[in-house]
């Protein structure tokens, strides 16, 4: 599922139309010498009327980190707003920044505002065919006026989707509500429930796969098996009669402590064996397809977030 926004410039109103509108984000700076006229009042619209609020910078080449500071200081972000680079040609001189320079702007504003999310804008040619890493910061916001909402043509993972320019820059963003983009943009995990059987399918599909594929399970599972299934407690010292130290009258357990370790492990071995067929079994009758539609169904919208380290 998707919502709509909108992105705003100097080029459109301060009075912009909200109706189906969930995110705006508004451009604030260009550069080191360009701010928005308009950016505090578009900002306060769309903070006043609830929606997820953004901000944009157009990069040029040259001292990103120059730019960076300038962005953050005149956009002036609250705390769980979007931050994003805008990176294409700068129509007055042809120029594009490189792939160096966009990808060191967006880690020198992380760095600066580590609690805000942080985009990448451009457009489906450039991030085709010019982009040389595949960095974009924490989402790819990406551009493609095919009428398609929600259908870039790219296959790397996208967050937002600018598809129409009419009557104004029009956006579909990978997100269920504007209340779960707005839980993703302040940095908070969507909780996801799945039932123990989505979970039990799960578990037997990866297990089974790992086996199918030459893998082994580790020690720890085994060590799980066997003190969960095999032995749920110590037995104790098993007091027969028949041993004895030399003297006939002092218990001696070693020889039984022996044979009690070797049978164990023939249970083990044989535990493990059965829980592998199970799980053969159950893989055989596994329908792949019905399991991603069903673990599909259950997470869409979930966010992962992977925070790099600070300097990265």
């Amino acid at each position: 599922m998707t919502i709509h926004g909108i992105d705003v410039s100097n080029y459109q109103s301060e009075s912009y139309g909200l109706t189906g509108v969930e995110f705006v984000i508004v451009k604030a700076t260009q550069s080191t010498n360009y701010v928005n006229p308009r950016h505090t009042a578009q900002v306060k619209r769309a903070r006043d009327n609830g929606r997820v609020v953004g901000h944009y910078h157009f990069l040029v080449a040259g001292n990103v980190q120059a730019q960076a500071e300038y962005f953050l200081t005149h956009a002036a972000p609250k705390a769980g707003e979007l931050l994003a680079c805008d990176w294409e040609t700068n129509p007055a001189n042809g120029t594009l920044p490189s792939t160096a320079e966009k990808d060191a702007f967006i880690r020198a504003v992380k760095r600066l505002r580590p609690d805000n999310r942080v985009l990448l804008y451009t457009g489906q040619n450039l991030w085709l065919a010019k982009d040389t890493s595949g960095y974009a910061g924490d989402g790819l916001w990406i551009a493609q006026y095919n009428g398609r909402p929600g259908q870039p043509a790219i296959t790397a993972p996208w967050l937002i989707h600018q598809y129409t320019s009419t009557p104004l820059d029009t956006n579909v963003a990978n997100f269920a509500s504007r209340a779960e983009m707005a839980a993703w943009a302040a940095g908070q995990e969507a909780e996801v429930a799945l039932t123990d059987a989505e979970i039990q399918r799960v578990a037997d599909a990866v297990v089974a796969k790992l086996i199918a594929g030459g893998g082994v399970l580790e020690g720890t599972d085994l060590s799980r098996i066997w003190g969960a299934d095999v032995v749920p407690a110590a037995r104790p010292p098993y007091n027969n009669p028949d041993y004895f130290k030399a003297d006939g009258k002092t218990p001696d357990n070693t020889a039984w402590t022996a044979g009690y370790a070797q049978q164990t492990q023939v249970e083990g071995i044989r535990e493990t064996l059965a829980r592998v067929k199970a799980v053969q079994t159950a893989l055989a009758a596994l329908d792949p397809a019905a399991l991603e539609a069903a673990l599909v169904a259950k997470v869409a919208g979930l966010q992962i977030t992977v925070t790099a380290p600070k300097g990265s």
